[in-house]
Parts: structure tokens; sequence; C-alpha cells
């Protein structure tokens, strides 16, 4: 019996040594707190196109708006906006379609006064041909062009050429990068290498044009020649607090990039809609997803893409998991030249978000990036008749004072007056 007992009180002393023992062990290997951005989501688009009810509006991802006229200085004429980028105290324009103008046009921030050219036109040091992008960070802004696989980068303060950056996926990196401490994030797609086609998402180098990493999809290239080339349009690429992310046409993945390391944040399962890797240009395309661009907050992701020839877009809720998609009616593409029956089914313009932030619209479904979290509809005299009439007969805006200032600046504006630019700042 007190060998019984001295058993029992053995086992339950060991029992309460090996709770103490767990409870410490689970207290040492906690985790930290999870990061919501880094998490990998599966969206389940293909069995969710069935649009609701509710209204698809801009407040739903915006905070606010400001707007800035730019300044219409003799030698800064810049028309409609192509590409631009607003830093915290200047916007910057890319100039494209004359050999003979400055690449940048740069502007005050605040009172949209006009600023100084960057960059020319020729061949030697600091010179180039066909810009396309600008992007700037810190002192220095980075203009790309189609014509060389180099970032060219210029002070910001008195324009002076600094240095050429190679890129060393070439193809369509000019089109969208993000410049990060000493590294440039792009987004090449496809590369040829000796007749052949190598597939990339995106590439993490160094100003060196040294590869850090890349997110290269494994892809059949059996029969991939220059004549039988996968068609993958340019990337849909955004940046959410500082982490450039890039849609991948391969993967149906979208990939973002945390410092020196890319990591997989969501999965878009589409299903029949998927398009074939292969298939080109031509009227099949209407009958799969082709996504068009994404925004993103901390609540939601919101994307659009075309289906059928309508417009949809959908918002995934990242608490709840839950799909909304809307569907419209669109336009075809238009020109002055008969369109073939192979582009038909390209979305030319659609109603888009309804905007009740301030009443603007110029199809909300453009709306272009141009900072990290800041997004911007250019009114120009092309289009500033339309808008006038949108904003007049908008109502149950969030902003009616911010409406009333804009009716105002669009009715002062004269036929050579530069464009205003409405910045709207994403949530978060």
């Amino acid at each position: 019996m007190k060998y019984l007992l001295t058993l029992c009180m053995g086992f339950f002393m060991l029992l309460s040594c090996n709770n103490k023992s767990s409870q410490s062990a689970a207290i040492a290997t906690d985790e930290p707190e999870v990061n919501e951005d880094t998490l990998f989501r599966v969206i389940d688009l293909a069995n969710n196109l069935k649009p609701c009810s509710d209204s698809l509006l801009l407040s739903d991802i915006v905070e606010d708006v400001e707007y800035v006229k730019l300044e219409a200085a003799d030698n800064a004429l810049v028309g409609e906006m192509y590409k631009g980028y607003v830093s915290d105290s200047a916007i910057f324009f890319s100039c494209i379609g004359s050999p003979i103008r400055p690449h940048i046009f740069m502007f005050d921030r605040f009172t949209g006064k006009f600023i100084r050219t960057i960059g020319k036109s020729g061949q030697g040091p600091g010179e180039m041909y066909s810009p396309v992008n600008v992007v700037a960070k810190d002192s220095l802004v980075y203009l790309s062009s189609d014509y060389r696989d180099e970032l060219f980068v210029y002070k910001i303060k008195n324009g002076e050429f600094v240095r050429c950056i190679p890129l060393n996926k070439p193809y369509a990196s000019a089109w969208y990068y993000y410049i990060g401490d000493n590294r440039v994030i792009h987004f090449p797609f496809y590369n040829v290498w000796d007749g052949k086609y190598s597939m990339c998402d995106m590439t993490i180098q160094d100003f060196d044009g040294n590869i850090i990493q890349e997110q290269t999809p494994e892809v059949d290239y059996t029969g991939f020649d220059y004549r039988n080339k996968p068609n993958t349009g340019f990337a849909v690429a955004w940046a959410y607090k500082n982490h450039p992310n890039v849609y991948s046409f391969f993967t149906d993945t979208i990939y973002a990039a945390f410092d020196d390391t890319i990591r997989p944040r969501y999965f878009l399962s589409l299903g029949k809609y998927k398009r074939p890797l292969q298939l080109k240009v031509c009227a099949e395309w209407k009958n799969y997803i082709i996504f068009h661009r994404f925004w993103e907050t901390k609540d939601c992701l919101l994307g659009s893409f075309g289906l059928e020839q309508k417009a949809w877009f959908f918002r995934y809720d990242k608490k709840s998991k839950e799909i909304k998609t809307w569907k419209q009616d669109a336009e075809g593409l238009k020109a002055s030249f008969p369109i073939p029956p192979a582009y038909e089914w390209i979305i030319g313009s659609a109603a888009g978000i309804t905007n009740d932030i301030d009443g603007c619209s110029d199809h909300l479904r453009k709306m272009d990036y141009i900072s990290e979290n800041q997004f911007a509809i250019c009114i120009t005299q092309d289009n500033m008749d339309e808008i006038r009439k949108i904003v007049s007969e908008s109502t149950n805006v969030k902003f009616p004072e911010k409406r009333q200032q804009l009716l105002d600046m669009i009715d002062s504006m004269g036929p050579d007056d530069n464009p205003i630019l409405a910045i709207y700042k994403l949530k978060d």
C-alpha cells in the first residue's frame, strides 16, 4: 500500500511537471501575431459570378480626394495624362509621342505650378527616345523607355542625369516597375532567348542588373517559338503598403515582393473561364476572364475584368471571405477605322464604379495608379464637358464641397489650359 501511494504521488508529480513543461513550451513557441498581408488566400471567382444587387461605390475603397490644376506654362503643355507619378512634393508626367520634347514635366504637388522639365531626346549621356513611365523615390526620378532596356535616373532637384540601371529581364519591364532600396522590381512576363520564350511574372534585381529573385511559373514550352508564342498581354500590377504585387496570367496567382522575397498572396480560381495559354487574340477571348486592374485596401481586394463582352468587378472581403460580383453592359472598342472581328471582345468603356466621393467620373474602370496608394482621373479639354455633366447630375456624394470645387475648376478651364488632376487616396 505504501509502495502504491508513493507510485501515485510520483505519477501526479510527473504529470504536473509535464503540464508545466508543455505550457512553458507553448509560451516559448508562440508565433508572433499573424501578418494579414502575407496570408495566402483562395478566391473562388468561377463559382461566384452571381451579380449582386448592392451598389458598387467608390467610398468602399477611397477615403479622400483633392484636385491640382497644372499650370499651363509655354514649355509645359502636357495634354492628356499618359503615365504620371505623384510624390510628397511633386507631380511628374512622362511625355510620349514627340522626339523633340523633354521627357518629364515636373509640377508642384499642391499648387500645380510648373517647376522644370527633366531629360531630353538623343543618343548622348542621359538622352533617350520613346519615354514610357516615370517613378520618383527620395531625391531621384526613374524614367523608362521602350527603346532601351534601361531605367534612366535623374536628380529631382536640378534634373541632372545620374546613371542608367540595366533591366536584366527587359521585355515589358519598361511599362511597370517599382523602386525599392537599391532594388528594381519589375514584371517582364516573357523574354526571347534564342527564338524561344522564357516566362517570368516578377523579377527583383539590384541597380547593377543582378537578379536577386524572380517568380518563374512552370510552363510547358513545347511548341513555343516566335510563330507560336503565348499571348500574355502586359502585367496587371500595383503596390499595397509599399509591396509591389502582380497577377500572373500563367498561374492565376497574385505574387508580392517582401524585401528580397517573392510570396504568393492570392489564388484566383477561374475554372472554365481560365483562358488557355496559347489562345491568340481572337473573338474567343470574350469567353474567358481577362483582368484589367486591381485595387487593395486593408479590408478588401477589388478587381475588374472582362467576360462575355461585359465589364465585371469583384470584391473579396479579407475578413469574412465573402465574394461579391457586379456585371455591367459595356461598349466595344472605338476607333477611327473599322475594328477587326478578332478585336471585338475588347471593352472600350462601361459605367465603372459609382463615384459617391465627389461625383467625378471618366468611366472609373480605367483608374490609373499614380503612387502606391493613390490613383488619378485626368480632366482635359477632351473630356471636361462629359465630366462636368456627370458631376452636375451627381447626388448623395460624401464631399459636396469638393464636388462644387471641382465644378468651379472645370468652369474656369480655358482652351489652352493644362489638365486638372483629381487625386483619390485609397483607404489605409
